[in-house]
């Protein structure tokens, strides 16, 4: 589906979501495509956890991307835009910030800062980290 395309009324932009529904849970790649179409709606929130990391990491502390997430929902100064989807019955679902984005957001957070001092656990985005080349960055666990 077109994001970009302000043109399409909105009964074609509901067909398209429907026409390509997710499955229910989720798989890993939905999730990953989830977060980052999730990441390019919320720049701004992004923005503000990759500054909070930044600024505890000079500080010298661990950075816990569930802190991030807690923070950005609940102190964060931007509204926050979640991500609607289908699933195979039809049900519309919003992907929006939640735990099971800290994995991801950890991962986007060492790919930008390779050198931070960041919680990971191994999780099930791992493989995919590995096969593209990102390294194996973070200390700790999630």
């Amino acid at each position: 589906m077109n994001l970009d395309d302000y043109t399409q009324s909105l009964e074609a932009v509901m067909a398209q979501e429907r026409a390509n529904p997710r499955p229910w849970p989720l798989r890993r790649r939905d999730q990953v495509e989830l977060f980052e179409t999730w990441m390019r709606l919320n720049p701004d929130a992004a923005r503000e956890m990759e500054l909070v990391a930044v600024s505890m990491h000079e500080k010298g502390f661990r950075v816990s991307t569930k802190y991030l997430v807690e923070r950005q929902r609940y102190e964060g100064s931007v509204k926050l835009v979640p991500v609607p989807f289908f699933d195979e019955r039809g049900i519309e679902h919003r992907y929006g910030i939640s735990n099971s984005i800290t994995p991801m957001l950890a991962r986007w957070l060492l790919k930008r800062h390779p050198d931070m001092r960041i919680l990971t656990k191994r999780s099930i985005y791992d493989e995919e980290v590995i096969a593209n080349g990102e390294g194996q960055g973070g200390h700790g666990g999630d």
